[in-house]
């Protein structure tokens, strides 16, 4: 008894000495983790894959036997597993903050979409800038609201050409097509942006079917509707009445429809108004202009039976234009918001344009055959803020007197009486000139950036050439300006205006250009659309211009790579061959050692 309470006593002793012994490793054990995490934050060490594979013993080496570290001396694979885990938890853990800190950062940098946060109406008007439906899908991939945005901008686009090439019966296939297309796609519709139907043969039957896409569109809030009507015998489709109370539109584009004067005329939300190729009489045109009181833009293209065009109520309307209305003879517009007005008369037509009231006007073009220097002189004192001019064809000008400090663009074509034109433009930037004198006896422009100059000498070619010369002659203090000469397929780039001798031809286009990076794309421009058969530089052996050149035309490969995307190449696909020779100062008479004459001959593919 005596010997069993003895192991009892020895055994309790030892469990105790064990349990003691074991809350000391513990503890001790904690300790050293401890001093091992902020070892292992001195050494900074990222690579925990690297511990687990066994890399630990760089940094648990004082843990063998021997060391006089506190760290345990034994250890098993147990506790290496675990204070493995603990530091994969820290270095995750550090992680994890520093990718929160930059997300943050990135979060402050990222610009704003800022084209998404715009109402969704002046989205749609965006988008009906883009001519392919096409392109208007591609854009649902930007975000899921443009999704929505595209599926609120729902359009119709019906083309009947496209069903005639396919022969047979294309009449009934193209109505079948179309009615499908209302049935599947409009009625889940609750309204459409815009519907455009364009017919090139008429029927009977055709004629009512139209009447109901119209309609069906129409009592679906259409916002832009386009009717094109070309039938070869001039049966011209009457509209229904029921487009012309539209409320809902907001442009409406007329190509060969017949209007009826009678109808009453309420389209109160309508901004542009397009009507082509129809008989339009003074009754239609009271009617629009009484019924579209916001209208902004009226076209007139090729229409009969206007008569007289008075227009002062309409105060929204900033664009005007008017091509070959036969049968216009007075144009009267009193109008403050206009800034845009074009009218593009015949030889044979006479209409008096009184513009006297459209003290805001920024931009006017005119052929008018009619236009005589007083008339011009007269409008031209009553329209302070012009900025750009457009004379085209007007016949019956001989002088004309140009005192504006607005004028940046002007533009003379082919006014055939003309003798003498004197600028006083300050900023003017654009000069262009076409016709068979030189009529340019003074000119003050001090901010002119480009010229484009169109010679057809017929009658005194060498008094013509010479005033040219010294007009050349003006801008040869200011280096920075380029002369591109043209002439018979062969083209001249002079970068220094020096002595010009080389103007022989009966036939010269010229332009004068101060800006060097509009003028590689000029000639990049020119060489693809005339395919010259000689281009010649004269420049400095260092011209940046003929560098660029240079390494074009040597560095092309015989299929090109840079126009993969593009259906129209550029002129480095053409060319079958090319030589190039330089030819120095002496050798093409100027004094200058530092020119020369670098021409390139092309042999274009057929």
């Amino acid at each position: 008894m005596l010997m069993k309470t003895t192991r009892l006593i020895i055994d309790r002793q030892l469990k105790r000495k064990f349990s003691a012994n074991k809350k000391k490793q513990k503890t001790e054990y904690s300790s050293s983790l401890g001093d091992q995490v902020g070892y292992r934050k001195k050494l900074n060490i990222q690579n925990v894959d690297g511990i687990e594979k066994g890399d630990e013993n760089l940094i648990f080496g004082s843990c063998q036997k021997g060391s006089s570290s506190n760290w345990p001396v034994k250890t098993n694979t147990k506790s290496k597993t675990r204070r493995s885990s603990i530091l994969r938890k820290d270095i995750r853990g550090r992680k994890k903050r520093k990718m929160e800190k930059v997300v943050k950062v990135d979060e402050v940098v990222e610009p704003m979409d800022l084209i998404s946060e715009l109402p969704v109406s002046i989205i749609h008007h965006i988008l009906s800038f883009l001519r392919c439906p096409r392109d208007v899908a591609r854009t649902t991939v930007l975000s899921k609201k443009w999704r929505s945005i595209c599926a609120s901008f729902f359009t119709l686009d019906f083309d009947q050409k496209r069903f005639k090439m396919l022969g047979g019966d294309h009449m009934e296939k193209f109505i079948t097509f179309v009615d499908n297309s209302f049935t599947t796609k409009l009625e889940p519709m609750h309204n459409i942006q815009k519907f455009k139907l364009s017919l090139s043969q008429l029927s009977p039957k055709l004629k009512l079917r139209i009447n109901e896409w119209i309609s069906a569109s129409i009592n679906k809030d259409v916002k832009e509707l386009e009717i094109h009507v070309e039938e070869k015998k001039k049966r011209h489709y009457m509209l229904p009445n029921i487009v012309l109370t539209a409320k809902t539109l907001t442009s409406l584009k007329l190509y060969g429809c017949k209007l009826d004067g009678k109808g009453v005329i309420d389209l109160r939300n309508l901004k542009e108004l397009s009507i082509k190729n129809a008989y339009v009489n003074a009754d239609v045109i009271q009617g629009f202009v009484q019924g579209c009181p916001l209208v902004e833009d009226l076209r007139l293209v090729h229409c009969t039976g206007i008569g007289r065009l008075q227009i002062s109520t309409l105060h929204k309307l900033s664009r005007v234009e008017l091509h070959e209305c036969h049968g216009l003879v007075c144009v009267h517009i009193e109008l403050p918001s206009l800034l845009r007005f074009l009218y593009w008369g015949k030889e044979s037509w006479e209409c008096n344009i009184n513009l006297a009231g459209c003290a805001n006007l920024k931009y006017l073009t005119l052929r008018d055959s009619n236009l005589t220097d007083e008339l011009f002189q007269d409008q031209m004192s009553k329209l302070f803020y012009l900025e750009k001019l457009v004379l085209r064809g007007c016949d019956k000008l001989e002088r004309i007197i140009i005192l504006s400090v607005n004028l940046k663009e002007l533009s003379v074509i082919r006014c055939k009486k003309l003798e003498v034109i004197n600028i006083y433009a300050p900023y003017l930037s654009v000069l262009e000139y076409s016709g068979g004198k030189f009529p340019f006896s003074s000119m003050d422009v001090l901010d002119l950036h480009e010229a484009k100059l169109h010679l057809e000498v017929r009658k005194n070619r060498f008094v013509v050439l010479h005033e040219l010369l010294v007009f050349l002659q003006k801008f040869e203090n200011d280096g920075a300006w380029t002369l591109v000469v043209s002439s018979n397929k062969n083209i001249t780039i002079h970068e220094e205006l020096r002595k010009i001798q080389n103007l022989s031809s009966n036939d010269l286009k010229l332009e004068l250009i101060k800006s060097p990076v509009k003028l590689k794309g000029y000639v990049d421009n020119l060489l693809r659309m005339s395919r010259p058969k000689t281009l010649s530089l004269v420049s400095s052996s260092s011209s940046e211009l003929l560098k660029s050149v240079k390494e074009k035309i040597m560095s092309r490969e015989e299929n090109p790579k840079c126009c993969t995307y593009y259906l129209k190449k550029c002129w480095l696909h053409y060319i079958k061959d090319v030589t190039m020779v330089v030819f120095e100062a002496a050798e093409i008479g100027e004094t200058s050692q530092n020119l020369q004459q670098t021409t390139f001959r092309f042999n274009w593919q057929s």
